[in-house]
């Protein structure tokens, strides 16, 4: 029953049919369903989180680190009230997702049926996206995404529609990054899939609509998290010296082929502005050495250059410092190194080792993405993470002690967090010099 909640719960969280046909707002789908979600899953949600089972699941760690990161650091700046009663409240309730994930989905037959709900609900969007473009529908909560741009050939100003869909996914950045996991979700269920070449094809189906999709965006970043998610399934799948001549080849035609705003990758405009912001967070958070810890605070850099970073490994450090940061890169990095050697070194179940290369892209795609936009506090950031944790928890009983989370770990954990710091500020540094 609780696996049949999930389900509805991911329908309610990802479409949003409250917020498409605001006449029923009043029922609160979530609030229901998520209460009797949590109910009925209490005996696995305690199994997760305790002791013996956090010290095999260094991922769920790292997101009870980061979470913890925004009370301290809230706490520091005096924003106990932000920290108690709102921000805290509401990015729990992500948090409280990715626990369920990780609780309820826990077997294969479930882990195969919830990337197949992910093909489905995606297409859902896609949809609705698309029918609210071309005006075959009208949701009053889809706001159009209107962009100014230059043509540079003639300088003349236009309108770029870009495309977005409902609730969370009314941006073309967070739409981009669900059609790329639904991209990599559709390979991995039709290489899974036991009706042959039919089921193969119908599951393959879908991936033209989202590429269309994609396109229709405009957005850079979510066309390069794209392009790393499909790299990284290859990577997987068939190891580096092997894909890396096919891969940058066809990043080079997927590039020349889509042309236009997204495929561009000069400097200068916003992707300057964002840069300087970047390093003017990094400036900042030296200049004060005793927030490093715990960096600046929550909402920063909205405060103090009205815009969110752009960049969720930048806002995490310099808003929540090393805690913070270290542990929402980790998170990351975790995963994919584990994925990685998932039997390569890590003994697993055959399934889970078949199904690594999805996780993997996926986590990687997602990664890459978060590297141009902000996704620190939001469902699919988390859904990512707990597709990466179901698959390594199959592995939990033989996980090597180098990544089991003890004291030596916690040593390694602020090792990482500040070798982290130190490159993305000489990323930052270097990509102000080139001009970009």
């Amino acid at each position: 029953m609780n696996f049949a909640l999930f389900l509805l719960l991911n329908v309610v969280l990802l479409i949003r049919p409250e917020e498409l046909f605001p006449d029923g707002s009043g029922v609160r789908l979530y609030l229901a369903v998520v209460i009797l979600c949590t109910l009925t899953s209490l005996p696995q949600l305690v199994e997760v989180l305790s002791p013996a089972s956090l010290q095999k699941r260094p991922i769920v760690v790292c997101v009870l680190l980061f979470y913890l990161s925004t009370f301290i650091s809230q706490f520091v700046h005096g924003q106990v009230s932000n920290a108690l009663f709102e921000f805290g409240p509401e990015f729990g309730k992500v948090v409280l997702y990715y626990f369920l994930l990780v609780a309820i989905v826990n077997t294969r037959r479930r882990f195969q049926s919830f990337v197949a709900a992910l093909v489905v609900l995606t297409s859902a969007l896609t949809a609705i996206a698309l029918a609210q473009q071309y005006e075959l529908v009208h949701f009053t909560n889809i706001v159009p995404c209107l962009e100014t741009v230059t043509d540079p050939a003639t300088g003349e100003t236009k309108q770029l529609s870009r495309l977005v869909s409902s609730g969370i996914f009314n941006d073309p950045n967070d739409l981009c990054l669900m059609l790329g996991l639904g991209i990599v979700s559709c390979v991995y269920c039709a290489s899974s899939t036991r009706l042959g070449l039919l089921g193969i094809a119908l599951w393959l189906l879908p991936i033209p609509l989202f590429i269309y999709a994609l396109l229709e965006t405009h957005s850079r970043g979510g066309l390069i998290g794209v392009l790393a998610g499909v790299g990284g399934y290859l990577y997987s799948r068939f190891g580096g010296p092997k894909t890396l001549p096919f891969l940058v080849v066809g990043i080079i035609a997927a590039l020349a082929v889509v042309g236009g705003r997204q495929a561009s990758l000069e400097g200068g405009g916003t992707a300057h502005q964002r840069v300087m912001s970047w390093a003017e967070g990094f400036t900042q958070l030296y200049h004060h050495p005793m927030s490093i810890p715990t960096g600046l605070g929550a909402d920063w850099f909205v405060d103090e250059t009205g815009l969110v970073a752009h960049h969720s490994f930048v806002q995490a450090y310099v808003e929540f410092g090393l805690i913070g940061g270290g542990a929402f890169l980790a998170a990351f990095y975790l995963g994919a190194r584990i994925l990685d050697r998932l039997g390569r070194g890590i003994e697993a179940p055959r399934w889970t080792i078949e199904a690594r290369h999805f996780g993997f892209a996926a986590l990687i795609g997602y990664a890459m993405g978060c590297f141009s936009i902000t996704r620190n506090f939001v469902i699919p950031t988390y859904l990512t993470l707990g597709l990466a944790s179901v698959l390594l928890h199959q592995s939990a009983s033989r996980l090597p002690e180098r990544f089991q989370v003890n004291q030596r770990w916690f040593l390694w954990f602020g090792l990482f967090s500040g070798c982290g710091l130190i490159l993305i500020t000489l990323a930052t540094q270097l990509l102000g010099r080139a001009g970009i």
